[in-house]
């Protein structure tokens, strides 16, 4: 059924069918429970639901202790709140000790809306694929999401999913850890949750530029990076445009980088001195380096200033 919903209320809603059949998922909330999906659970299975207010470094602490007795703890926040108030215990207490934890970081990247700048995680990738351990998931749709959470439940050990506050639309895509959208070309997108949908424009005006096509790989698990993405972009790829809601560096451009890639790689992200903004989704889009204008206009002069720049 295809639908458009926000993913942290997708991610609450198939944790708690999970739970049906696993008693060991508890889900700890810090206080944003109608916001950030948890809601579904309290609704559904209060007893197994705490609400631990503003205390993210406790709550994170308290999942901790709970994965040492043997249980699945589920933390939710934003992703601001998480990744940066608790970065401490979660380095600690979670990843050093490789603790059962699963992390739920809402309202991640940098369209929060009229939330502002303290409440935009735009480094979130870059804090967390740099502790030991952890698992990174950054899904584009309402079944990316549900494939994703399956997947951190039934990994024994940290996991993070980002989630972006903007709704997402089904996808017709195959679910998995990456995968194509498109037909495989010589000349990619390769990117990353909510940036799927500048993607998507991107194509488009690709698409009428030059009447020719230019291919999507949206990528959920990006930490580690699939072995078998790299392998499918040295095989397959000449140039490899990575689009991203997150910071030039450090983000998944970079975790690309770190390894033996024979293609070319452009990024578009947030500059590395942006300080996030407050506004709608279109405003800010508009005005950023996320532009799809831009990106496309970049592409553009790749191909007119060597017409032999790409390998067909």
């Amino acid at each position: 059924m295809m639908r458009s919903e926000k993913l942290a209320n997708s991610c609450g809603k198939y944790l708690s069918q999970l739970m049906d059949n696993d008693s060991a998922i508890i889900v700890l909330d810090g206080d944003l429970a109608d916001s950030n999906g948890a809601i579904y659970v309290q609704e559904k299975y209060e007893n197994r639901f705490i609400m631990c207010g503003i205390a993210e470094q406790c709550m994170v602490s308290m999942a901790a202790g709970f994965a040492v007795e043997g249980y699945t703890p589920w933390v939710f926040s934003f992703a601001s709140f998480l990744c940066y108030r608790a970065y401490d215990q979660i380095r600690v207490s979670v990843a050093q000790c490789n603790a059962n934890v699963k992390l739920v970081g809402s309202h991640a990247g940098g369209f929060t809306g009229r939330n502002g700048k303290t409440h935009s995680a735009i480094n979130d990738i870059a804090m967390m694929s740099s502790i030991p351990n952890m698992r990174i998931y950054s899904p584009a749709s309402p079944e990316d999401t549900e494939w994703a959470v399956g997947e951190m439940n039934k990994h024994d050990g940290p996991a993070y999913i980002r989630l972006p506050r903007e709704a997402m639309s089904s996808g017709t895509w195959k679910l998995g850890s990456w995968t194509w959208i498109t037909k495989r070309t010589s000349v990619a997108i390769v990117t990353t949750g909510l940036a799927l949908k500048i993607a998507n424009q991107v194509r488009e005006q690709f698409k009428n530029l030059f009447d020719e096509e230019i291919g999507i790989i949206n990528t959920v698990a990006i930490h580690p990076v699939p072995q078998d993405l790299i392998e499918e972009l040295n095989n397959f790829v000449d140039y490899v445009i990575v689009i991203e809601d997150h910071l030039t560096s450090h983000g998944l451009a970079a975790l690309l980088k770190c390894h033996q890639l024979k293609c070319k790689i452009d990024q578009f992200g947030w500059p590395i001195d942006y300080m996030a903004d407050s506004g709608d989704y279109e405003d800010i889009l508009k005005h950023s380096e996320l532009n799809p204008e831009k990106i496309t206009t970049h592409i553009k002069n790749r191909y007119a200033f060597n017409d032999n720049y790409l390998a067909r």
